[in-house]
């Protein structure tokens, strides 16, 4: 008899505890913006999700399990392999790139985004040839600007915010 008590007073707690969860759940407010809006309003471009994306720079592709890279910026520092960084993508980050020809000012921006967070952040010289100044990619996410300024950082620190940690999961 104690026992059934205790299952008594015991049980009504689950379903309450997550009716309370579910509500905090659903009062939380969304992003106002979607990202492809943050993008068109910073001047960017976004591609994402397509069947069979063939990018400049990839947002997919072969990578060498054993090639890999730790967060953080490379500016002015040799950029990691090709394998490399399609490995870290695959697993999550986000990838910073910039063209060989981005003028220094831009460049010193891009990398104080990047430094004030950079967990699961990759910035680097890019080595595809890609044709914008800037992208930032994700699994099959893309986002690029014709510059650094403001606005494009605006924009790429929502797409860090919303596709880090997003890859295959493996």
């Amino acid at each position: 008899m104690p026992v059934l008590a205790a299952l008594a007073l015991i049980l009504p707690v689950g379903p309450a505890g997550w009716l309370l969860s579910h509500h905090d759940a659903e009062s939380r407010p969304r992003p106002s913006r979607t990202l492809a809006q943050i993008a068109d309003g910073a001047g960017c471009r976004l591609t994402e999700f397509q069947d069979d994306m063939k990018t400049n720079p990839p947002v997919m592709g072969r990578f060498a399990e054993r090639a890999r890279v730790a967060d953080g910026s490379y500016v002015g520092r040799r950029p990691p392999s090709l394998e490399a960084t399609t490995h870290a993508m695959f697993h999550g980050r986000v990838l910073f790139q910039y063209r060989p020809d981005l003028p220094a000012s831009e460049r010193r921006a891009f990398d104080r985004l990047t430094r004030a967070d950079a967990d699961r952040v990759l910035l680097f010289e890019n080595q595809t040839g890609m044709p914008a100044p800037v992208a930032a990619t994700a699994y099959l996410s893309l986002l690029t600007c014709p510059r650094v300024d403001h606005r494009t950082v605006a924009a790429l620190d929502a797409f860090r915010e919303r596709r880090r940690a997003f890859g295959q999961s493996f």
